[in-house]
């Protein structure tokens, strides 16, 4: 078996995507926050800019991190496919997450990821599934950046970032 290439962290097209997060087929049963087993659904406006941000923003605990570590193979077929960790910090609580994505990033991909933190245990996702799918354009008044979470609130994900990077959290554990 060909060992892993490394490459840069993918990007996906710019425009509209939505992404749908739910648990894996395969988990067993969770408790707590994690239990739902219906899908969650955001909408993310992205642009070649943004898109360092928004491609990891659905996986969890994704702030103050070193550069992601990416390694990409060919998948069945010619397909691409991409193992993502990082290793961030929030509030002095190591995270490791694992991402595994795959698809031609022009107009649909998926994947699963899956969040450890060195604390709190009840807070580890287990393995969590993803598809994402290209709907076009963004929508009129909507910024790159801009994620829509499934209560309909918006966040701005490169706004979020810059914000706490200003705060001198960067290099920071907080």
């Amino acid at each position: 078996m060909p060992k892993p290439k490394t490459s840069a962290l993918p990007a996906r097209k710019s425009g509209l995507w939505e992404v749908k997060v739910r648990q894996d087929d395969l988990a067993g049963p969770r408790q707590g926050p994690q239990a739902s087993r219906a899908p969650a659904t955001v909408l993310q406006c992205t642009s070649q800019e943004a898109e360092p941000a928004m491609l990891l923003a659905i996986v969890p605990g994704q702030e103050d991190c070193s550069a992601p570590r990416v390694a990409s193979r060919r998948g069945a077929g010619r397909e691409r496919t991409y193992d993502v960790r990082t290793v961030c910090y929030v509030h002095d609580n190591r995270v490791n997450a694992r991402v595994t994505l795959s698809g031609d990033l022009q107009s649909a991909y998926r994947g699963t990821f899956d969040v450890q933190y060195s604390r709190t245990p009840q807070r580890d996702t287990g393995p969590m599934a993803f598809e994402g799918r290209w709907l076009g354009a963004c929508h009129a008044g909507q910024r790159p950046g801009d994620m829509v979470l499934p209560n309909g609130v918006t966040v701005n994900v490169v706004d979020d970032l810059q914000r706490a990077e200003h705060r001198g959290h960067e290099g920071h554990r907080h």
